[in-house]
């Protein structure tokens, strides 16, 4: 049945030939990639109650459960069509397209075609998702979504505005892209057996054409949600007036000492704009939090709305990705990247993969189905990745709305208008909610949409009216065209250029044929306000506007550190730099930040680094609790001395090595997983408990994406708990965990391995997937002479 849920040993020696480059004057020396559960989207009509369809639905997990990869260099064999003169297609053994055109238009209506065959209706559902039309064929449960799409972006004219701003190349691409997608379209308007069974499951039929327009809005909201959401100020306004700014202070500091950057201290320090002293920032907090005294205090709904907005079901559009990467420099001139997005997995998953060649472009990699260009991978010289940026690129205001009149308000003491239009929003069951016993709804709702001057209107609470600003706003697609240089990109300054041109904040990595590596954390950033704290609303009377943007080439970046290497698990990016509103509460783990478990790992590589030294560490990354071992000196200390009820609970952890996906005849993991999971629970209920409730405020387990991962308050007990401390969580998680298993024994405090929720867009059925902290896509690409 159809349901809310649509939304919701390496490869052998034989194939390193495989990997080899057929490109003339390629400098990829090896390449594998995986993209687990497969890279085709299509179930057949017939297979919507099995799962069923393409063979390439499902062959790439079981590569992927094994730490397996499949071959990711240039030219791989496999089966041709030509579906218009100057174009042909080779799939390889797992179903990837190599588009090969004789001009690069032609390439890109390749890669349309190819991209429809595999993921239609996939191209269907971020259609709808990022114009608010999903409600008119999943139902009425989807009407919060669509109003989200329609507020917080564009309306069609302006999308159409936005398209017409970008470069004549660009146009002509995305045109070319359009016309691909529409061939395949009318391809299965003429053959019945090729159309998407979720189409006939939704009665969404006959299949609209693709636009130019679709393929902006799928690339705004790729640009303004996987690399970082909206704030946590009214969270923050919540927590500040239950428990008192002690909270803030102590759970979303702006720095904390000990924080771990991706660009060495060594390698200078960036702030985001002119930085402001400690006594700048004392002053600010204190204005700030008199104003905060004035405003009413947010319903819990409202404080968790952002949150809702950021953690969109694995593999959706508007999830706020998580991720990492590492590049390592070697001698000779070699040097090696790996990257793993962390989106949430799903069937199909968010990425689709494919090749391109034309004249001057010969690039591989994945992108989200309806943009024209690769996000992530390799062309013959330079190999890059992404995580996302999760900086903070935007900021609310408490507009004072004019009493009797919900849309006028005040600025800079004049009174003004706001821009206002009414949205209609259908809603319709689709026809398989009668198979659930389920009556069938449709019908429409109206929704009034404002916007300030500060930008659209996201909550209301007595007479204030909540508005985002965005650095980004009207300028989302300048970052295909960054992204496009990147795919040309000859060496690593050629990718430093186009990082100048991106207006996203994801993270860049990057690598290229000569050993050089380098890493960017772009985008637009807004100079802050110098006399107020950008954890809470900002008065949007006019006296905390901002004085513009920051200079992008002073933003954080580093070429060829000394070091030799650069990790990031979406930690900050350099010292100086802050944690702003919390929209990644995660940033101030400080040195429990999981990036610390990875830079461990790829400094002990470095000195002799090689494809298998950067497979061990993925495996060890993947498989490992990460806090677990950069927290035993502190459980070693807290042993000594423990009572028998601790001991048991520290001795367990202490005697496991962290790995979480180790287990024995009967399925089971070792004692120590429930353990730490249990101690660290214990340990943030201890450290919170003076803030009352307010604590749980940021966070009280950790994303999908990172089970065994902590959350900020965890990490603020384990780095401000002392011995005694640890050993009173250590009690509380023994009886915790003596009821749960009925043992006091800790043999007995066994789990079955964690799975994975993978979730669907239509009507593919993944098989089981056990827990890894891995990228929903993964590549390694080693680049030399």
């Amino acid at each position: 049945m159809i349901h809310r849920t649509f939304f919701l040993s390496i490869v052998t020696a034989a194939c390193v030939a495989c990997v080899a480059p057929a490109v003339a004057g390629a400098r990829i020396v090896r390449a594998e990639a995986i993209l687990p559960p497969g890279q085709s989207g299509f179930v057949s009509v017939p297979g919507v109650a099995s799962g069923t369809g393409s063979p390439h639905l499902y062959d790439q997990q079981p590569l992927f459960m094994r730490f397996e990869r499949k071959p990711f260099g240039f030219d791989q064999p496999g089966q041709a069509e030509t579906p218009k003169p100057g174009v042909r297609i080779v799939r390889d053994a797992f179903g990837v397209p190599q588009i090969t055109g004789d001009t690069e238009l032609d390439a890109w209506w390749g890669a349309g075609y190819a991209v429809a065959q595999d993921r239609l209706f996939e191209l269907e559902l971020f259609r709808r998702a990022t114009q608010g039309r999903l409600a008119e064929i999943l139902g009425k449960s989807y009407l919060g979504d669509d109003l989200v799409a329609r507020r917080d972006y564009y309306t069609p004219a302006e999308l159409d505005a936005m398209i017409a701003r970008t470069s004549a190349p660009m146009q002509a691409r995305t045109e070319a892209y359009r016309d691909g997608i529409n061939a395949w379209i009318e391809h299965v308007g003429a053959n019945p057996a090729d159309v998407p069974g979720e189409f006939a499951a939704t009665g969404d039929l006959p299949i609209q054409p693709w636009t130019t327009r679709d393929s902006a809005s799928v690339g705004v909201f790729l640009a303004r949600t996987v690399p970082s959401g909206d704030g946590n100020e009214l969270s923050n306004l919540r927590a500040v007036q239950e428990a008192g700014p002690a909270v803030l202070d102590a759970l979303l500091p702006l720095r904390l000492p000990g924080q771990l950057s991706t660009i060495p201290a060594s390698e200078g320090r960036f702030p985001q704009g002119r930085p402001r002293s400690a006594r700048e920032e004392r002053l600010a907090r204190k204005r700030s939090l008199a104003f905060a005294a004035t405003l009413p205090k947010p319903s819990a709904a409202a404080a968790a709305a952002a949150a809702r907005k950021a953690d969109a079901p694995p593999g959706r559009l508007g999830r706020v990705g998580g991720s990492s990467m590492f590049a390592v420099r070697g001698s000779g001139g070699r040097a090696w990247l790996f990257n793993g997005p962390q989106l949430g997995f799903a069937v199909p998953e968010l990425f689709v993969e494919l090749e391109v060649h034309a004249p001057g472009l010969d690039v591989r990699g994945v992108t989200a189905p309806g943009v024209p260009v690769i996000g992530i991978g390799h062309n013959a010289n330079v190999a890059w990745g992404f995580t996302s940026g999760l900086s903070d690129e935007d900021d609310l205001y408490a507009d004072r709305v004019v009493p009797g009149d919900p849309e006028a308000y005040t600025f800079k003491g004049q009174t003004r208008r706001m821009d206002c239009r009414d949205e209609t929003f259908g809603y319709r069951s689709p026809p398989t909610a009668l198979l659930g016993a389920t009556l069938p709804e449709t019908g429409q709702e109206t929704q009034r949409i404002c916007r300030t001057v500060h930008g659209p209107v996201q909550e209301r609470d007595g007479d204030v009216a909540y508005a985002r600003r965005y650095a980004i706003w009207g300028r989302e697609l300048e970052t295909l065209q960054g992204i496009a240089d990147l795919n040309a990109a000859r060496d690593i300054h050629d990718v430093d250029r186009a990082m100048r041109e991106v207006t996203w904040n994801e993270n860049v990595m990057a690598a290229d044929s000569a050993g050089n590596i380098g890493y960017w954390h772009p985008g637009l950033f807004q100079q802050r306000p110098r006399g107020w704290d950008e954890r809470l609303p900002y008065p949007g009377t006019g006296e905390a506007e901002w004085p513009g943007l920051v200079d992008r080439a002073t933003l954080p970046h580093v070429i060829d550190p000394k070091q030799g290497w650069l990790a990031n698990w979406n930690n900050i990016p350099s010292q100086g730099w802050t944690t702003g509103d919390g929209v990644a509460p995660e940033r101030v783990t400080g040195q429990f930040h999981r990036v610390g478990w990875l830079t461990r790992l790829v400094r002990r590589m470095a000195g002799a680094p090689s494809f298998a030294a950067v497979e061990h560490v993925v495996r060890r990354e993947g498989s490992t609790s990460q806090q677990r071992p950069l927290a035993r000196t502190r459980l070693r200390r807290a042993a000594l001395g423990a009572d028998a009820p601790a001991a048991a609970v520290l001795r367990a952890i202490l005697a496991w090595d962290g790995d979480y996906t180790r287990t024995d005849d009967h399925g089971t993991v070792d004692p120590g997983v429930a353990a730490w999971q249990a101690f660290k629970a214990a340990a943030a209920e201890q450290a919170g408990a003076r803030f009352g409730t307010a604590w749980q405020r940021f966070g009280t387990k950790p994303g999908t994406s990172h089970v065994f991962d902590i959350t900020d308050a965890q990490a603020y007990a384990l780095r401000t708990l002392g011995p005694e401390g640890y050993r009173r969580a250590a009690r509380t998680a023994f009886e915790a965990l003596a009821q749960r298993f009925g043992s006091t024994d800790p043999a007995a405090w066994r789990d079955k391995r964690a799975m994975y929720d993978v979730t669907a867009q239509g009507g593919g059925q993944a098989p089981p997937l056990p827990f890894f902290d891995r990228g929903t896509w993964e590549q390694i690409v080693e680049l030399g002479p």
